[in-house]
């Protein structure tokens, strides 16, 4: 079994950050999608694959239009427990699509933040992201959590209204619980 550091240096290989753009080139469009509960609020995840290796992804905050109030050394330091941790931690102030590239720039107030893991399947990829961020629950930036909390509650617009939508309807599904 790899240790979760050697899978952070080969994550860190397979995206590569400077001068504030990470960017992950998946080799194929093929993705799982889903919606994962991460402390009682609904995140979107993404599986790709890369090479003979699956990254996924949860929206630790998914993208809003206004950006969030939180200081760069808290990000960092969050940045650090996400590593210790064998997570890949991605603020940024805009993402965006380049054919297979996904690029992601970080340059000033946060709209999203992605955690990412890998796997040789996609199952364990998805596995090992959702353990990893169970145990960081009580050191996810408060103003991070907030706003996630805040978009679900319509007090924060969210750069693709889609996004909304499918979080609402997840949580109002969990809601209601079995019939």
């Amino acid at each position: 079994m790899r240790s979760a550091t050697t899978e952070m240096n080969v994550l860190e290989r397979m995206m590569p950050s400077e001068n504030g753009l990470t960017v992950f080139d998946a080799d194929t469009q093929e993705t799982s999608y889903g919606i994962c509960f991460f402390d009682g609020l609904p995140y979107i995840f993404d599986t790709h694959r890369k090479g003979s290796r699956y990254v996924a992804t949860i929206e630790l905050l998914t993208e809003v239009v206004e950006p969030v109030r939180v200081s760069r050394d808290r990000i960092r330091r969050f940045g650090r427990d996400a590593l210790t941790g064998g997570l890949l931690p991605i603020p940024y102030s805009a993402c965006f699509f380049k054919g297979n590239l996904h690029v992601y720039a970080f340059s000033g107030p946060v709209h999203g933040f992605d955690l990412a893991a890998i796997g040789d399947t996609a199952i364990k990829s998805e596995r090992a992201l959702m353990e990893r961020t169970s145990r960081l629950k009580s050191r996810v930036p408060t103003a991070i959590a907030r706003a996630q909390r805040e978009l679900l509650e319509g007090k924060r617009r969210p750069l693709h209204d889609a996004d909304l939508r499918v979080l609402r309807a997840r949580l109002q599904k969990e809601s209601a619980g079995p019939r």
